[in-house]
């Protein structure tokens, strides 16, 4: 496939998906009475701020995978020696940093910045896409899954599925260095 056909099923996939779950929200709850969103449920946003935060993150994300797709540059160091947590700091700081720096620390060029967003959240957006319409459609068009539906359980599978995508993300990047320091 190439790329301008990936970038745009992918964008368009991110697009429907989200404008799903914001159609659903409100059928179930027009006035978010029941969402657990935190930008609702701990800041209280209404509709409106609710869906301007949601639609200007999500077209950043799109603006930061059309830069990774189009116009992207090499996240990997060129010095030997990096271990596999030094390769996770370059990629998202560029400079040799172990791999939990990436949550106290952020990058000096924001080239480097959207160009890490553009190879990382978009699986992150069509992951949760898949896992908000299918939560949606058993919601809408089963009896058994109610009772198990919960904001945590959901949470969850959005936490656990974005960092298995975004660790699968870093172990390419790192066989890739292996490759080109040999």
């Amino acid at each position: 496939m190439s790329k301008t056909a990936k970038y745009t099923l992918t964008t368009l996939f991110i697009v429907l998906t989200r404008g799903f779950d914001a159609y659903c929200t409100n059928q179930l709850t027009p006035d978010l009475s029941k969402e657990a969103n935190p930008l609702v449920s701990v800041l209280g946003f209404g509709w409106t701020p609710l869906l301007l935060v949601i639609s200007a993150l999500t077209a950043y994300v799109i603006y930061c995978y059309y830069i990774a797709t189009f116009k992207p540059m090499n996240l990997l160091p060129t010095e030997k020696g990096f271990s596999f947590s030094n390769t996770i700091g370059y990629s998202f700081l560029g400079k040799k940093e172990r791999w939990y720096a990436i949550f106290y620390k952020l990058p000096k060029d924001l080239k480097r910045f959207n160009n890490y967003i553009g190879h990382t959240m978009p699986p992150c957006l069509v992951f949760a896409g898949i896992v908000s319409t299918i939560m949606w459609l058993l919601i809408k068009y089963t009896t058994f899954y109610a009772p198990y539906h919960s904001a945590p359980v959901i949470y969850g599978i959005l936490v656990a599925g974005c960092s298995l995508i975004v660790y699968r993300f870093h172990q390419t990047l790192h066989r890739q260095y292996l490759q080109n320091t040999v």
